[in-house]
């Protein structure tokens, strides 16, 4: 490409050393408030990226609550209401077969339960934590921005790659054409097409090309607020440690779902011996079977995955694979620290003999193909150094498929208590302040995931629910990762069947196991301590309202709000009715503690260099193989998947700053209409500063911190 070509392209995409492409982190999509006045397009341009998050407005403040049997003054009103609502809020089994959704997502409570509404004077009442939730500057997360960084910090090689300014230049023709048309929706894309074609399709050549996150230059008016929102893991720099590995596995990137298990038994499919634990530096000197006994040795078995990781690659994704591995993790007699041991990346381990050996050597050459089972050696840190760098990713990436996963099939399994619920409890019942907001964005988020590319049909004659492999989620997925859009689905709604509503919102107690003891760690058990306080929160809320057992019994709404989450909801675990304040408190705590504690989702997915969500190599690691960082790179994700999964995955990881509209925070004015819940919600919010400033002080003495279970990090709702 000449020079002039470099300098028209730069001048087509208005690139300077900080330029961007601003939208709203807005959910509601229809909603969308363009924050882009600096951009001479930005107008029209936020019609086709649309970002993500929640917009706000002003709402008049609740009615005075009052529980149904005790409203001399607004039964009629009630009542109405409610018929209204029945009519409006439906159960539908059919648009997603084997779970249950909103039945009229279309309908305008639904629409606006993905708004913030504050609902009085936003300098009194509820505590910010320093962070206003309703400003009208808030400039969201910038999708765009990342990608434009990207390019411009490797904009030489980029531009140099063959045809990619016909690819670029393409995408834009399509967008300016259908903007000079006055006809934006012409220029339809899925939302990372114009990223995949932005960027080269090769691998990278570099760790460097492998690091996705912005470095603006520091000189942008704006770079304080811009970069905070693009924070590094700590990890960054160690990411070739062992122990990284063996860390995350104990700080799941999902809560809900802990794949790290005590190694008690020896397994046929993964035949691992003293050999291969002596090559360990720590172990060189352990017996496994000893080890085992004592409790020092630990398992992640993806095996509920093994069936739908085993097809062969998709082309349409770029060649990705995923893995269901097998790992083993130890604590040696000398330390307590966590080390990895061994890995298996399939689920089949390759046998000894003649023929077996001949049939290693073939697969080596002509890769798995269409085998169903692909066989596998164990791996350990003793082998092959980029063998063993090839193995870990097999084990980064299926952990961050399977929390992708996990996020989604929780979304799913709780979509129909907001159905339930608009359905039965009015704005005149006292539960209504305390769960809108913790029920904000479930219903829209999880049909624009799943049903819609970029939210929802606007023409009478079209379908709402559209395609279900083609939403936002499902449809991105064929493209960024090692699962077709239906196998995805598929896993999700698996996944989803075996989530139970009381067991799962029942902390990890470590100290239940004694293997989990003997970790020094342990970041699920040790920075959880938010159910108790969570529990106290709804403990003094319910009690201003509900004075007796009785008063729970004979609360028609609630009842009523509890048996069609059961029965027709069918959210499996979820009680049918309460009897007593303490059943109400506990369903209420466990309502609040899905929708923020179990809804948290770590960023790990974002870090290309270990979590992407396939693993592009169609034949086996041989751990006597001389592999080269070449060959690593090799089974990286190629750049443009690269980069369209990092700032597709911003969609669902990271607040844009600490305490902006976190666990804890309720809009301004929220509890306006009884001044009696103040004293609680300052103690709540009080306890929550606590532990959160507790964490951090925890962090510092890690060598790795971890802000899954900070309420600063944690949205209040499933609103991202």
């Amino acid at each position: 490409m000449s020079n002039d070509q470099i300098q028209e392209l730069r001048e087509l995409l208005n690139i300077d050393e900080y330029s961007t492409l601003k939208t709203t982190r807005t959910r509601s999509f229809g909603n969308a408030r363009c924050q882009t006045e600096d951009h001479p397009l930005a107008g029209e341009f936020h019609k086709i990226f649309q970002g993500l998050g929640g917009t706000e407005k002003l709402k008049t403040p609740y009615p005075n609550v009052s529980l149904p049997q005790y409203d001399t003054t607004h039964q009629a009103v009630r009542k109405a209401l409610l018929e209204k609502a029945r009519k409006e809020h439906v159960f539908e089994y059919f648009k997603l077969p084997g779970a249950v959704v909103h039945g009229n997502i279309v309908s305008p409570e639904v629409a606006d339960s993905g708004t913030w509404k504050y609902r009085g004077d936003l300098d009194s009442y509820e505590y910010n934590f320093g962070v206003d939730d309703a400003s009208l500057t808030f400039d969201g997360i910038q999708l765009m921005e990342g990608a434009i960084a990207y390019l411009c910090k490797h904009f030489d090689d980029i531009v140099k790659t063959p045809d990619i300014a016909l690819r670029v230049l393409d995408v834009f023709r399509r967008i300016i054409g259908a903007l000079t048309d006055n006809k934006p929706d012409a220029a339809h894309f899925e939302i990372m097409d114009p990223i995949l074609a932005l960027f080269p399709s090769r691998k990278c050549n570099s760790v460097e090309e492998l690091d996705f996150y912005p470095t603006f230059c520091p000189t942008h008016p704006h770079y304080e607020d811009r970069i905070k929102q693009w924070p590094k893991p700590d990890y960054d720099q160690d990411f070739r440690s062992d122990d990284l590995i063996g860390w995350l596995m104990t700080a799941a990137p999902s809560p809900v779902f802990d794949y790290f298990k005590p190694y008690t038994e020896h397994q046929q499919n993964f035949p691992i011996t003293n050999e291969h634990l002596k090559k360990v530096p720590g172990f060189e000197n352990d017996d496994i079977d000893q080890a085992m006994a004592e409790g020092r040795l630990f398992i992640v078995d993806f095996k509920d995955f093994h069936e739908e990781t085993v097809a062969e690659r998709n082309w349409d994704n770029y060649g990705a694979r995923l893995h269901a591995s097998i790992s083993l993790f130890g604590i040696s007699k000398e330390s307590n620290a966590l080390k990895t041991i061994a890995i298996q990346p399939t689920q089949t381990p390759q046998g000894s003999g003649f023929w077996e050996d001949i049939d290693w050597f073939f697969v080596n050459i002509f890769g798995y193909g269409t085998n169903k089972h692909p066989r596998s050696k164990i791996i350990t840190a003793g082998d092959n150094y980029w063998a063993w760098q090839m193995a870990k990713n097999t084990v980064t990436t299926m952990a961050s498929m399977a929390g992708v996963v996990d996020h989604l099939s929780s979304h799913v399994y709780l979509g129909s208590i907001p159905v339930a619920y608009f359905r039965n409890i009015t704005e005149h019942h006292p539960l209504r302040p305390l769960l809108d907001t913790h029920l904000m964005g479930l219903l829209t988020n999880n049909h624009t995931g799943i049903f819609t590319e970029v939210g929802f049909p606007t023409s009478d004659n079209v379908d709402p629910y559209g395609d279900p492999f083609n939403g936002l989620l499902t449809g991105a997925i064929q493209h960024l990762s090692g699962f077709s859009s239906q196998t995805f689905l598929t896993s999700v709604l698996r996944r989803k069947s075996q989530y139970h509503f009381k067991t799962h919102s029942s902390p990890i107690d470590r100290h239940a196991d004694p293997s989990l003891a003997q970790l020094k760690d342990f970041p699920q058990h040790d920075d959880n301590e938010l159910a108790p306080i969570i529990s106290e929160w709804v403990d003094g809320y319910i009690r201003l309202y509900y004075h007796s057992d009785q008063d729970v019994v004979d609360d028609s709404e609630l009842q009523a709000f509890l048996y069609e989450t059961n029965h027709y909801g069918m959210v499996r675990g979820f009680p049918d009715d309460a009897k007593t304040i303490e059943e109400l408190v506990d369903t209420v705590s466990r309502i609040i503690y899905w929708m923020s504690v179990n809804h948290g989702f770590s960023s790990f997915v974002s870090f290309m260099k270990l979590g992407a969500l396939g693993f592009y190599r169609d034949h086996p690691i041989d751990p006597y193989h001389e592999y080269s960082e070449r060959d690593w790179l090799n089974i990286c994700p190629p750049m443009n998947v690269g980069a369209g999964l990092f700032m597709f995955s911003k969609i669902f990881t990271d607040l844009p700053e600490d305490w902006f509209r976190s666990l804890g925070k309720y809009p301004k004015g929220q509890f306006s209409h009884d001044p009696n819940v103040y004293p609680y919600l300052d103690n709540f919010q009080s306890q929550l500063k606590d532990l959160d400033e507790k964490i951090r002080a925890k962090n510092r003495e890690r060598r790795w911190s971890y802000d899954l279970r900070m309420p600063s990090t944690m949205t209040v709702s499933p609103w991202n």
